[in-house]
């Protein structure tokens, strides 16, 4: 029976006043399942039969971060990231520009979502 697997549009939180210069601290979020497609076989005979592939992996293998046309950030994660993960960091605002967070799964699929970086007045 194959697993059908939820995928939801990322969120990302930004501070609600930012003002020019201040470090933020960014919050994005996305629903996404992490396997790593084995299944534990209890009756092995040797260590090296303990798992067999069940079905193939899926997890998020990068999430890149980009303020304005500039990347700041590569982060590279693997099936051990847990089911729908909140990453948080913190990004120095020095201008208003659009903060777009890519997120890649190890299948080549692609979520994004961009806020824009605006100073309070």
């Amino acid at each position: 029976m194959a697993e059908e697997y939820q995928f939801g549009q990322p969120k990302l939180r930004l501070p609600s006043t930012i003002q020019k210069g201040e470090v933020i601290e960014v919050k994005v979020k996305i629903k996404h399942p992490s396997r790593t497609g084995l299944r534990l076989v209890e009756d092995a005979k040797t260590p090296f039969e303990r798992f067999v592939r069940e079905r193939p992996a899926i997890y998020i293998k990068t999430v890149e971060v980009f303020y304005g046309a500039e990347r700041i950030s590569l982060f590279e994660l693997n099936s051990s990231t847990s089911d729908d993960p909140l990453l948080a960091f913190k990004v120095r605002a020095d201008r208003e520009a659009p903060l777009k967070v890519v997120f890649t799964n190890n299948q080549g699929k692609r979520f994004e979502v961009t806020e824009q970086v605006r100073f309070r007045t």
